[in-house]
């Protein structure tokens, strides 16, 4: 790639480009409406854009131009608008005229026009006028004479004209669905190269519409909407999303893309001198035309400004419409390090950004704050108030936690309950033991406790349980046999595995009435004496000792 090349595109409401040897973005032009086409005259070192917005076209310097004196680019309106939409945009950069197309939708059917005029937008004339709905691009070649326009409506096509709107022919007109961004590789035989939107396609051909082929195709192309080629690579623009990208225009190698997040992009070219052949010889030099003077193969034509007719005189030809005082050039913006050129009266003056500041926004201020002022000064203390009081909570919560006693814990300590009472029966009152069989809600019963009672009654502890083994006798049931506990037929088993106390009735010599009734005594205080024998027999004595 030589050195210099930038490729400029649109970018919604900006011009942008990007230096490939810098491998660097910069601003060209800022903030206009929406830049739909870009072309540029290499000689003059301006830049031509078509704004659909505001249905008008504009030129500027080109960043660094006239030795390097322009920093930004500043608009200057050809004042070519009129009832029609501009769609695109070339320049005859050796005769200095300006072509572009436009659409009129004022009408049930869209018509489109292919339009002249002078560089500087005098004297338009419209060329093409029939058979054209939807322009969508636009390429002269001053060397030959020619220029080629596609067209996106119900009959889609490309075409190819004298650059004075003569010999018109179509070149491409099956396999074609949305024909955009038509460009010409000047060094390669003239080749045609254009995308289809629709049918993701970058194809090519030679400038009699003959060899053509498809270079790139396929859903990586993102539905590529503008196009050109400089040297080896292709370059272009995607609508889905909004790159820019380049490819060896052979379709060898794989895409590499150069810039993102495109607002838009419509619009595509490779700006660089050697790109148009800047010795050509111009036919209309000595300019023997009062108004147009167009290239056509092998010398020129004089052409006159709509609705005005030509005359010929012996020495030139003239057209019956006033003449116009050429528009002044492009003003020049010295703003630097992003700074944009204002209108100031007569005067233009750099809207600096933020950190820069003088005449051409050549300085950097270091912007500094006295310390407490500002919304520094005031966010940093609630910040720290906010990280204290979290602190706090924290530490209160940690305090209050009852830690090493559980939920679980402590609803089964409070849901035992054990009741002593008069008597022989114990009862644990917890469901919680009771696994094998529903829980059998009962209320609470009092625990019968009298702490009156202390001081006057004995002090020594007696198990109730104990006391009542204790004092069993066999009992004769009925049938003359002995019986330790209650005949349980007829009742119910506990549904725990665990026998409750309360389901075991223990009978004493108190509730049994009848003969062989004994007093109660208690055993614990009544001990039996020792005698010494093994009446058990549990120690086994050795004969030879006795």
């Amino acid at each position: 790639v030589s050195i210099q090349v930038t490729v400029i595109y649109s970018n919604g409401e900006d011009i942008e480009g990007y230096q490939v040897h810098r491998r660097r973005e910069i601003d060209v032009i800022r903030e206009e409406k929406h830049i739909e086409a870009i072309d540029y005259n290499p000689k003059a070192e301006m830049v031509f854009w078509v704004d659909s917005y505001e249905r008008k076209i504009k030129r500027s310097y080109m960043v660094d131009a006239l030795a390097g004196e322009v920093k930004v680019g500043y608009p200057q309106d050809l004042s070519v608008k009129g009832t029609s939409k501009p769609t695109s945009v070339a320049v005859d950069w050796v005769a200095e005229n300006l072509y572009w197309t436009e659409t009129d939708r004022s009408g049930a059917k869209p018509k489109g026009r292919v339009m002249v005029a002078k560089q500087d937008g005098r004297y338009r004339r419209s060329l093409v006028d029939s058979a054209l709905e939807l322009p969508t691009s636009i390429a002269v070649d001053p060397q030959v004479g020619r220029m080629y326009w596609t067209d996106a409506g119900a009959s889609p096509k490309i075409e190819t004209a004298w650059l004075d709107g003569s010999r018109r022919r179509p070149l491409v007109t099956d396999r074609i669905r949305h024909p955009a961004g038509l460009t010409i590789d000047y060094a390669s035989e003239h080749a045609l190269y254009w995308v289809d939107a629709k049918l993701n396609h970058i194809e090519t051909m030679r400038p009699d519409g003959t060899n053509r082929e498809i270079i790139l195709k396929g859903d990586n192309l993102h539905h590529p909407l503008s196009l050109d080629v400089f040297e080896n690579n292709l370059y272009w623009v995607t609508r889905d999303t909004g790159e820019l990208v380049k490819q060896d225009k052979f379709g060898r190698g794989i895409p590499v893309t150069l810039a993102k997040n495109l607002v838009n992009p419509t619009g595509v070219k490779v700006y660089h001198k050697a790109k148009y052949n800047l010795t050509l010889s111009n036919p209309c030099k000595n300019n023997p035309c009062s108004h147009l003077c167009l290239i056509v193969p092998g010398g020129h034509r004089c052409s006159c400004p709509d609705n005005t007719n030509i005359r010929v005189s012996s020495a030139e030809v003239l057209c019956d419409s006033a003449a116009e005082e050429p528009l002044p050039l492009p003003r020049i913006c010295h703003c630097r390090n992003g700074g944009i050129c204002r209108e100031d009266g007569a005067d233009l003056v750099c809207a600096c950004p933020q950190d820069y500041s003088g005449s051409d926004c050549e300085t950097l201020v270091q912007r500094t704050r006295a310390p407490g002022s500002g919304s520094t000064a005031l966010v940093i203390p609630i910040v720290i108030l906010l990280v204290i009081a979290a602190a706090g909570a924290i530490f209160y919560f940690i305090r209050k936690r009852p830690f090493g006693k559980g939920p679980g814990l402590s609803s089964l300590t409070n849901s035992q309950s054990v009741s002593f009472r008069q008597g022989t029966n114990v009862e644990f009152g917890s469901p919680a033991f009771s696994n094998n069989g529903p829980a059998i809600a009962e209320p609470m019963q009092d625990v019968e406790y009298s702490m009156a009672d202390i001081g006057s009654k004995n002090r020594d502890f007696s198990n109730p349980m104990y006391d009542a083994l204790g004092t069993l006798e066999t009992v004769p049931d009925g049938n003359g046999t002995s019986a330790l506990y209650d005949d349980m037929k007829g009742r119910a088993e506990p549904s725990s595995a665990v026998l409750a106390p309360s389901s075991m009735v223990v009978r004493s010599a108190r509730d049994t009435p009848g003969k062989g009734h004994r007093s109660s005594t208690h055993r614990e205080l009544d001990p039996s004496p020792d005698t010494g024998k093994d009446t058990q027999k549990l120690v086994e004595e050795d004969p030879s000792e006795c």
